[in-house]
């Protein structure tokens, strides 16, 4: 398994946000996640002014840095802005899972993709989007059952569509940023409203 690191960077930074989320409340919790978002830009805009910076963020920090990342933006400015917009827009319930989804799906699309796809679409496959939706329906389904909130129904379907964004979504959209508010868009619009 290439990228530990990364995988783990990935699934305890969805985890951490919704611990914030939790912790603090949603009034706190965005002022928060304004810090995150404001420290990771300023993260990156100081490895882009400061070339020697950037080579030894590029050697030392490789669980978080990917290859090609030297003058582009990291995933962690997209993904915590996906996670605060998903949270700020859409009701608790949707928002939650659809975190999980980006959180546990996209890392499990990886691992099964590098190690059994072998049907492409691009550069992903299509074994690694069958492990994104399985692992987003499971933690969709276990955070319904914590949180109560959209039928198992609108979960699965959530799901089935953060997989097909994280197969389709283009290589210059980031997948972090989009995958959270397509998922709780779906999920919001499959739940009953208030009666």
């Amino acid at each position: 398994m290439s990228h530990l690191g990364r995988k783990l960077y990935h699934v305890l930074g969805g985890a951490g946000l919704l611990a914030v989320w939790f912790a603090l409340g949603r009034p706190r919790a965005f002022y928060a996640y304004a810090a995150l978002l404001a420290a990771a830009l300023l993260f990156d805009a100081a490895r882009f002014a400061l070339p020697r910076f950037n080579a030894w963020a590029m050697a030392n920090l490789r669980a978080l840095l990917r290859a090609g990342e030297e003058r582009t933006f990291t995933g962690s400015p997209a993904y915590i802005a996906g996670v605060a917009l998903a949270l700020l827009i859409f009701p608790e319930p949707q928002a939650v899972a659809a975190v999980l989804f980006l959180a546990v799906g996209d890392v499990s699309a990886t691992t099964v993709g590098e190690r059994w796809g072998r049907h492409r679409v691009g550069a992903k496959s299509l074994e690694g989007t069958a492990a994104f939706f399985a692992a987003a329906c499971l933690a969709g389904l276990a955070a319904r059952a914590a949180l109560g909130g959209p039928p198992a129904g609108a979960v699965v379907a959530g799901a089935w569509c953060s997989a097909l964004v994280e197969l389709f979504l283009p290589k210059f959209a980031n997948d972090n940023l989009v995958i959270p508010l397509v998922a709780a868009l779906a999920m919001t619009l499959l739940s009953p409203g208030p009666a």
